[in-house]
């Protein structure tokens, strides 16, 4: 799970986590730039190794944490690479809230099925510039690409990224 190193949305942290335990899902949790992550609401996650450590790896799954400071990680070419690499792999790249306006940037979800939060309501414009399909749900799920809109789809987020993984 992929954090910005302050301002995610906890829930959308805690509650994927704590379903993938209960699922026994191996994690390896990692931020952009920083070895300690601060949640919107005072959650702190320590990590041991940042994403470009992670760069040349392939797991299973991606998924980026949401949250306003979750749209700087746009600019983060390690993670862009890590995203891209699993992306054509076929694995799982999976991001909620905000967090799926990166993957509009990065490409990914071109011709693809996504959601994300509508805070702006800028949703359907931004999608057809990217050549992405917006749909108004609360988690999408279309071929590897996981979208979920809002902290309350946390647990379908969740529960989508672990029916992908049987």
């Amino acid at each position: 799970m992929i954090l910005a190193p302050k301002n995610f949305r906890d829930l959308e942290y805690i509650v994927p986590r704590t379903f993938f335990e209960q699922k026994l899902v191996c994690q390896i949790t990692t931020a952009s730039s920083e070895t300690m992550s601060y949640g919107r609401f005072g959650y702190e996650v320590s990590h041991s190794w940042m994403i470009w450590y992670y760069e040349n790896e392939v797991f299973d799954a991606v998924v980026l944490v949401g949250g306003l400071w979750s749209l700087d990680l746009v600019w983060n070419k390690a993670l862009q690479k890590v995203v891209e690499i699993h992306y054509k792999a076929w694995k799982i790249v999976a991001s909620i809230c905000a967090a799926p306006r990166n993957f509009l940037s990065w490409w990914i979800a071109k011709w693809k099925k996504i959601t994300w939060a509508n805070w702006d309501d800028n949703l359907e414009s931004l999608a057809k510039k990217s050549d992405a399909i917006f749909e108004e749900k609360s988690v999408v799920v279309d071929w590897n690409i996981i979208t979920a809109s809002w902290p309350e789809a946390a647990e379908e987020f969740a529960l989508a990224a672990i029916d992908k993984l049987k």
